[in-house]
């Protein structure tokens, strides 16, 4: 049953003197503090949700605005890039026009030897010399005059060359005559994509440039077509180079190009970095989409053509299917009529989610580039301005934890202060206290702030004086004591043994049996006296130590030999498994693990049954090498096992048949502690018991 003073309101335990300052403090001040702050920020979030209401339709106005403007300066650029492209082909159309009018001059063996003839009349380049591969494809036979051609077209190599390296855009660049021959740089294996027979005057790249379709022999831009020469999807900058026929007439002797891929369009004219998700797409003049970022795969359902297959490519024009086009997609009609009446605008489109669209016209080949972005991200002006009016409030929110962390933690340390003076002392006295009742004492010099407490320091200071005095003369006393018993006790086991043994006469049964008796009560007071001065002298620091290096097997084997004498009477079988290797050495005192090896078996053997048996035996463990004693016996329960190393407790056998003193494995447990080892067991009763000696390796 609990004392009354120490059942606080409620049934419950009073808590300590802090935690009783420390809930005042939280009543009286934080709580107010807290409730007066909670207002003021419940009223703030009201204010930003008004805030960013009344922001978010001017923001969608300006941030529309900017997606257009965006559209504009986008294709201002888009056209510039162009542009130059543009220029550079029509320097090329003039310097091809130059090199087909005049005469080759002489030709260096090399070159000539360079190409050769297929059994279907194709006269084409064999090897790569640096330069642009030639195809002629035969569709006109390839005579002297042809291969003239050849020659002259030799000398536009490295303008080819250096046209191409100039510009990250550009893929190829090309001459392609009005007799089917085909000069193109980089060389490639012209005969593993080009037919023979190949009419290239009907493909896109070249008529898209004659008179019919470019009277102002102007740079033409093409749709996008797949390139039969193997280069994929793209779109060619082409411009025409007239000459004079044999009777005076002028006509379209070449057309020449530079090929574009959509994928470098698409890399690096639309990589452009649009607020949110918005990206941009490039639109032929007849709505053809040129060119379709990744971005824009999924809201049109489509997907770049990449992919390609030259089976029909290399035999006719090879377009982009009627999906790649805006103008004929139904659900595209609004928007559509409104790019195709304007050179720039913007407009709303529904893609599967609301989204807005800008146009603009891309000057020269007229393409329109259409930037698209989602209403949602439209907002994002909006919703920057409310993620910065959140994060103002998440700043409040965590200063003001901040500064309530502060608090309490100033308020715990003022409460820690002004109970320190009470209960620290207290503390220390109770610590005092405890250091007493386990023998020790306190030494003087305390000062406290409070009378009282330090009245009680100085009665413990002179409590703890006499009881170490008092302590000291017990020790004194029990081995003053034992010693004095010893005396005694030898000569009545002396005495009786004598009897026993029958020096002038032997003794009747009965006689001979009670001799026995005081001999073996001697013999276990004997026994008792001697532990009390072993645990006396453990106590007081006594015992002396030889620590050192050590073959632990000798020492056992003679705490067998020590023990074997006293099992005469009993019927139990000791055994040393001894290990076939070596043992390592220890660090320990020989004297103290015979001792200690020896009380362990002779505990096995006195707990034992008739016909059981005990085994030493070693284990090797890291930097330990461990002695195990297990035997048969009766065991230990486990609700006493707690109590095994307590002195003078013999677990319920104080009035048994077994002799014992109860203090032996105390005295183990402490010798092997003062030599750094440890004592240990599992026991199950009436099962056995296995004790284990734990020792250092040297």
């Amino acid at each position: 049953m609990q004392e009354s003073g120490q059942i606080g309101r409620g049934g419950l335990p009073p808590p300590p003197l802090r935690t009783w300052l420390w809930r005042s403090y939280l009543r009286a001040a934080l709580v107010p503090l807290l409730l007066i702050e909670l207002t003021f920020v419940a009223l703030y979030f009201g204010t930003s949700r008004v805030v960013y209401d009344r922001s978010a339709k001017a923001i969608t106005e300006i941030s529309t605005e900017a997606l257009r403007d965006a559209s504009r300066r986008e294709a201002d650029v888009i056209a510039r890039r162009l542009e130059t492209i543009a220029t550079v082909t029509q320097i090329f159309a003039r310097e091809t026009t130059r090199a087909l009018a005049e005469p080759a001059g002489e030709v260096s063996a090399a070159e000539r030897t360079r190409y050769a003839y297929t059994p279907e009349g194709v006269y084409y380049s064999t090897v790569d010399d640096g330069g642009a591969a030639v195809f002629y494809s035969g569709f006109v036979p390839v005579g002297e005059a042809e291969r003239e051609k050849v020659w002259r077209t030799a000398r536009l190599d490295p303008l080819m060359r250096s046209i191409v390296e100039s510009n990250p855009l550009i893929t190829q660049i090309y001459v392609n005559t009005h007799d089917s021959l085909n000069r193109i740089f980089p060389w490639f294996d012209v005969l593993a994509i080009y037919p023979p027979k190949m009419d290239i005057p009907s493909y896109n790249f070249y008529y898209d440039a004659d008179a019919t379709h470019n009277p102002a022999r102007r740079v033409v831009w093409t749709d996008s077509y797949v390139d039969p020469a193997g280069a994929g999807w793209m779109v060619s900058a082409i411009a025409p180079a007239y000459g004079w026929a044999a009777g005076g007439d002028e006509r379209l002797e070449a057309v020449v190009g530079i090929d574009v891929t959509i994928g470098r369009i698409v890399d690096q004219v639309l990589d452009l970095r649009l607020e949110g998700d918005g990206y941009a797409l490039l639109v032929g003049r007849d709505g053809t989409i040129l060119a379709l970022p990744p971005a824009g795969e999924a809201d049109l359902g489509l997907s770049e053509l990449i992919d390609h297959s030259y089976e029909e490519a290399i035999l006719q024009d090879t377009f982009k299917p009627d999906s790649f086009n805006l103008y004929r997609r139904a659900e595209l009609f609004t928007m559509a009529e409104a790019i195709q009446a304007s050179e720039e605008g913007n407009a709303k489109v529904d893609l599967g989610r609301p989204m807005i669209a800008a146009w603009a016209t891309i000057a020269g080949p007229q393409w329109k580039l259409i930037v698209l972005t989602s209403e949602e991200s439209i907002l994002t002006g909006a919703t920057t301005l409310r993620e910065q009016l959140s994060f103002v409030s998440k700043a409040m929110l965590a200063i003001l934890v901040l500064f309530y962390l502060v608090f309490f933690l100033f308020l715990w340390r003022r409460s820690v202060a002004m109970s320190a003076r009470v209960a620290q002392p207290l503390a220390e006295i109770e610590g005092n206290m405890i250091q007493i009742s386990e023998g020790g004492s306190v030494p003087p010099g305390h000062r406290y702030e409070v009378a009282e407490l330090q009245t009680v320091g100085d009665h413990l200071v002179t409590m703890g004086e006499k009881l170490q005095a008092a302590n000291e003369a017990k020790n004194s006393f029990l081995s003053a004591m034992s010693h004095e018993f010893r005396t005694p006790l030898n000569a009545i086991i002396g005495f009786s043994d004598l009897l026993a043994v029958g020096a002038r006469q032997p003794l009747a049964p009965e006689d001979l049996r009670q001799v026995q008796a005081i001999s073996a009560a001697g013999w276990q007071l004997l026994q008792l006296v001697e532990g009390v001065i072993e645990l006396s002298r453990i106590e007081q620091g006594q015992v002396r130590r030889n620590l050192h290096a050590l073959d632990v097997l000798p020492a056992v084997r003679q705490a067998l030999d020590a023990v074997r004498p006293a099992m005469r009477d009993r019927k139990v079988t000791l055994r040393l498994e001894e290990p076939a290797e070596p043992l390592p050495k220890v660090t320990g005192d020989e004297e103290i693990i015979r001792r200690i090896v020896t009380h362990l078996v002779s505990n096995g053997v006195k707990y034992n049954h008739d016909g059981g048996s005990v085994v030493v035996s070693f284990r090797a463990e890291a930097a330990r090498l461990v002695i195990r004693v297990a035997d048969t016996g009766i065991g230990i329960a486990e609700d006493k096992q707690a109590r095994l190393f307590t002195p003078f407790d013999r677990l319920g056998h104080e009035n048994g048949t077994i002799s014992g003193t109860g203090i032996g494995l105390t005295i183990c447990r402490r010798l092997a502690q003062l030599t750094g080892s440890e004592i240990g067991f599992v026991s199950r009763a009436g099962e056995g018991s296995t004790f284990t000696l734990s020792l250092p390796l040297a």
